[in-house]
């Protein structure tokens, strides 16, 4: 079970240091124009979408962008959402559980987790929240670091010599392709696709370790972006579904 104190109280005192936004514009670009390719018609005017871990709303922002949609985001930190809400005002943000969310059922067109599962010991209690809230057609996204990258686990995975828990969360872990495909199909998603992708640029990273390889890991992966090797090795994790 995620230790949801611990979560809350690590993103609250990073929002009251600086707005959490790891990534530089490069690296969104990324993960969106592989978005773009799957929302298909589910940010229209009269549709309703969510972004479940929205932190202070930097990607819910840029993935919305000027959509006509009833937009909606999700986060558990009071001051991420407190930050979200001062620069944003079409997005509704409001501070929440995402195991157990305050919608009805078929309510959302879109739903996505915002490099979130990792954040949780088991993901299906969150995949299963976010089918219930989906409207039969609509879909799911998420993003999220894959373990078979390199860079990810030298970094990430605390079996990695370079190991640093600084910048972590306690949950945090990294995630296999095949694990969350098994999970999505057993919740009951249809048409899933697991894929990876790079070119995923980070703007900072705290440990001292992360500060030394990050301009490697940056070049390296805007190069892997064009190689059909990213597919399986990308250093993040897409999964897409369907109700």
């Amino acid at each position: 079970m995620q230790n949801k104190h611990k979560e809350r109280k690590f993103f609250d005192e990073w929002t009251e240091l600086k707005e959490y936004d790891v990534f530089t514009q490069y690296g969104y670009n990324t993960i969106i124009r592989d978005f773009q390719k799957l929302i298909g018609n589910r940010l229209l005017k009269g549709c309703r979408a969510i972004d479940l871990g929205c932190g202070t709303g930097a990607f819910a922002r840029r993935l919305f962008g000027n959509s006509e949609a009833e937009l909606f985001g999700i986060d558990i930190s009071e001051k991420a959402i407190q930050l979200a809400n001062r620069n944003e005002e079409k997005i509704n943000f409001s501070v929440g559980d995402i195991e157990n969310l305050q919608f009805e059922d078929n309510f959302f067109d879109l739903v996505v987790f915002s490099g979130v599962l990792h954040h949780f010991p088991n993901e299906e209690k969150c995949l299963d929240e976010g089918y219930r809230v989906l409207k039969k057609g609509g879909c799911m996204l998420s993003y999220d670091p894959n373990k078979i990258n390199p860079f990810m686990w030298l970094y990430r995975d605390p079996s990695s010599p370079f190991f640093s828990k600084i910048g972590k969360t306690d949950n945090e872990r990294l995630l296999y392709a095949q694990d969350i495909y098994e999970v999505m199909k057993r919740v009951g998603y249809t048409h899933v696709d697991t894929h990876c992708i790079s070119g995923v640029a980070f703007k900072t990273l705290e440990s001292q370790v992360g500060k030394i390889l990050l301009p490697i890991y940056n070049i390296i992966e805007q190069f892997m972006g064009i190689l059909p090797l990213s597919k399986k090795y990308g250093s993040f994790l897409i999964c897409y579904g369907e109700k």
